[in-house]
């Protein structure tokens, strides 16, 4: 009874493309809570503040998920549970943790900075995936309109910064991964025939009967999210801010280039 069940929620999702489930989106929640907590504490132990330079260096990684993960959508790559959400987060990690370790070593040896290392190890394991991805575009106004709808998105994050009277680039980065997430979304389920996988989202969407209630949705729970960190979390916080805009800009690079790879 225990094996159906894993293998009816966990595995069979994992090849079929169904999606979330309640069962599964809880345990991956919780895996993914677990494996933030873990990372924290592992860059801290390393002494790696988390700044705009461990941001920049990070990007080339969080861009080898995203391209990585649509590639699997468009069938260029296998579909394993390493490869795909929530596995392909893990996977990311441990090639970016194993590159920040050399990076470290070398900083600490030759004086080369982390991020310079970072930077050329994440550029050479997005070569492929990337390359990929961009030369079997076939729907490029897909790509149009999701680039419309962020660009949009974006300068409404602006001003809803500037009306609660926030500066943080933290919390606009986050704000801006996110809407990136949202504006591919929605391009996808309302113009190309796609489903929300996320098990509330899809509720909503149902609901409300459009795609665009995930902007609002998107400001609501981040502003929440916001507040938690800023409540809550008194040391390392630029990790948390990082942390959910790592949720935002990956999945949403990953869907930009599902549908212009597959439409």
């Amino acid at each position: 009874m225990a094996v159906e069940f894993f293998r009816r929620y966990f595995v069979e999702p994992i090849y079929t493309g169904e999606g979330y489930n309640v069962y599964n989106t809880l345990v991956y929640g919780l895996l993914l809570g677990f494996g933030l907590i873990a990372l924290e504490r592992i860059l801290t132990r390393l002494g790696v503040v988390v700044d705009w330079r461990f941001l920049r260096a990070s990007l080339p990684f969080l861009a080898f998920a995203g391209f990585t993960r649509s590639l699997v959508d468009a069938e260029l790559l296998p579909r394993t549970a390493w490869l795909i959400t929530p596995g392909i987060f893990f996977t990311t990690a441990l090639i970016a943790l194993a590159s920040l370790s050399l990076a470290l070593i070398l900083q600490r040896t030759r004086g080369i900075g982390y991020d310079r290392t970072m930077l050329l190890l994440g550029g050479i394991a997005l070569v492929y995936p990337a390359y990929v991805a961009i030369t079997n575009v076939a729907y490029p106004m897909a790509g149009v309109q999701m680039l419309v709808l962020f660009a949009l998105s974006s300068v409404a994050s602006y001003a809803l910064m500037r009306i609660f009277n926030q500066n943080n680039p933290w919390i606009l980065a986050v704000l801006l991964g996110h809407m990136l997430d949202a504006s591919a979304t929605i391009v996808a389920v309302e113009y190309y025939g796609y489903f929300e996988e996320h098990v509330f989202e899809d509720w909503l969407i149902n609901l409300v009967g459009t795609a665009y209630v995930l902007f609002p949705l998107k400001y609501i729970a981040i502003g929440i999210i916001i507040w938690v960190i800023n409540s809550l979390v008194e040391e390392n916080r630029n990790f948390w801010y990082f942390a959910f805009f790592v949720l935002g800009f990956a999945p949403g690079l990953r869907d930009a280039f599902t549908v212009m790879l597959i439409g």
